[in-house]
């Protein structure tokens, strides 16, 4: 008796093992491709350049000339004349 609930135990125990290992899949996730390329600038740089153009850091980042950003499209030269910085908010 105890020989046969031994066999019956491990036939179960290896069908289990072999049918186990019939369902296991590893997850694969593609690599996820960009759609542009950024290129990222030293920290001191004042133009970050993108395909489709660049930003180009204008101000000296005091009070009367903050610093901003102005997009000029590739393709397009230097600009002549900045825009002027935005207009800050005064509060009341």
């Amino acid at each position: 008796m105890k020989t046969r609930l031994l066999s019956i135990s491990l036939l179960a125990l290896s069908a289990a093992v072999a049918l186990g290992g019939c369902v296991y899949r590893e997850k694969t996730v593609p690599a996820a491709s960009p759609t542009s390329t950024v290129v990222v600038a030293p920290a001191n740089s004042r133009v970050v350049t993108y395909p489709e153009g660049r930003y180009e850091l204008h101000g000296d980042g005091t009070g009367t000339s903050p610093y901003y950003w102005v997009w000029i499209p590739a393709g397009a030269t230097s600009v002549p004349n900045p825009p002027p910085p935005p207009r800050s908010v005064q509060k009341p």
